[in-house]
């Protein structure tokens, strides 16, 4: 396990990423509500967008009915 331990060290240090070595300074009632906070924000400016799936579905349904009104 300490192996990849270092192995992970050294990959964030080739991404140039800082490597955290203590437990930090947030607590996690406050990360959490941070991390809903932004998550409302986000729900709301999404709201009514479609996803790729919806999109994807409706996509399908408007070919499978050009086929449909091609065959008549």
């Amino acid at each position: 396990m300490r192996d990849w331990l270092k192995r992970l060290d050294d990959f964030l240090r080739l991404s140039r990423k800082e490597i955290l070595t203590h437990a930090g300074k947030i607590s996690r009632e406050v990360a959490e509500k941070k991390a809903l906070a932004e998550f409302a924000k986000y729900k709301e400016r999404t709201l009514g967008e479609l996803t790729a799936v919806e999109k994807h579905f409706l996509e399908s349904i408007e070919a499978i009915q050009g086929e449909l009104k091609g065959k008549k």
